[in-house]
């Protein structure tokens, strides 16, 4: 018959036991702390990386576009053309696409924005990703990384004088007719800068041979629509 273990014996197996659990758990503890440290260096990494392609929004040089800003409108006004589609269906107003100018003016990651039409709004897409590379945005003088948006205008009127050949805008909204209808359709009537630029090739299309103070503005902004 087996005999009961006395007190330092039962003490000498549960030290040994305690011991056993003490090297376990102190190698937990060790592979716990590798761990940690690993995670640690990892997003230290990650934090380095992140801050290398940090994008700014408060800069002291804007990017600029080869040329300025006379051959982005040129460049816009070349590329920025309507389709059939969407003459038909009589299509005007803005496409506003974002992009990122890098630190060494190249474009990427082009989104529309707010659309206008899908025919419209991929020619933009298009005509941004293909645009040669602009001079970068500054901050403290270097190089940075930054998000622009660019609107790109559709004028239904504009598209129909530039395009009809025979069609010749008389020399009196080349000049004094043109100022003066901003001035009186933003001051008097509070339309915007956009609404007024519409109507002024709306009327120019409708009543190249009159002079504007032939035209009664209130009743053509009430009955007629600017696209």
């Amino acid at each position: 018959m087996k005999q009961p273990m006395n007190l330092s014996e039962i003490y000498t197996q549960y030290a040994g036991i305690c011991s056993l659990c003490l090297i376990f758990m102190k190698r937990q503890l060790y592979i716990l702390i590798l761990l940690i440290i690993s995670i640690s260096l990892s997003a230290q990494n990650d934090s380095t990386q992140h801050f290398k392609e940090e994008v700014y929004f408060f800069v002291d040089k804007m990017p600029v576009f080869v040329g300025g800003y006379e051959a982005l409108i040129g460049y816009l006004k070349t590329n920025a053309v309507y389709t059939e589609k969407a003459i038909n269906e009589k299509v005007a107003g803005r496409v506003f696409i974002s992009f990122f100018v890098e630190t060494d003016g190249s474009i990427t990651d082009p989104i529309v924005l707010k659309g206008l039409h899908p025919d419209l709004d991929n020619i933009c897409l298009e005509l941004v990703k293909n645009m040669p590379k602009w001079t970068p945005a500054e901050r403290s003088g270097k190089p940075i990384k930054i998000r622009y948006n660019l609107p790109i205008e559709f004028n239904l009127y504009k598209n129909n004088i530039e395009k009809t050949v025979d069609f010749t805008i008389s020399q009196y909204w080349r000049k004094k007719g043109k100022k003066k209808f901003i001035k009186t359709c933003t001051s008097d009537f509070n339309k915007s800068a956009a609404e007024c630029n519409c109507w002024l090739y709306f009327i120019i299309w409708n009543y190249n041979e009159k002079k504007l103070e032939e035209l009664n503005l209130d009743e053509i902004f009430k009955t007629q629509k600017c696209k």
